[in-house]
């Protein structure tokens, strides 16, 4: 991929009507898995995508593949020369500690005082 390449995607998600077409094909995969917001992070060549979503009571790990998959089947409608190198690529932090899921958020939060 050319380096302007990654720009004009992240500019392309940045519009409401591509994101819509985006979250669409994201949310026809699930009764419950929901998008919510997709943030990029541009590195060189390379786009880093973090699809932020809600998945009702589960963990939906699944879920969230299956919509991520089919989310990024529109983007290589759009931009047929775009590489998926990974669905994960630990960007998401799963399982491991990461500051970017202390400021950004990852799960459900709970606080309890007791008296």
């Amino acid at each position: 991929l050319e380096m302007q390449w990654g720009a004009e995607l992240q500019a392309w998600l940045a519009n409401d009507d591509n994101y819509h077409s985006v979250a669409s094909a994201f949310n026809s995969t699930s009764r419950f898995a929901r998008l919510k917001e997709i943030s990029t992070s541009l590195s060189g060549r390379c786009i880093y995508l973090r699809f932020k979503s809600v998945t009702g009571d589960a963990m939906g790990m699944n879920m969230i593949s299956k919509g991520v998959e089919k989310a990024v089947t529109v983007m290589t409608e759009v931009f047929p020369d775009l590489q998926v190198m990974s669905l994960s690529g630990n960007y998401c932090t799963d399982k491991k500690p990461s500051a970017i899921n202390w400021i950004e958020g990852r799960g459900k939060s709970v606080v309890c005082e007791a008296i």
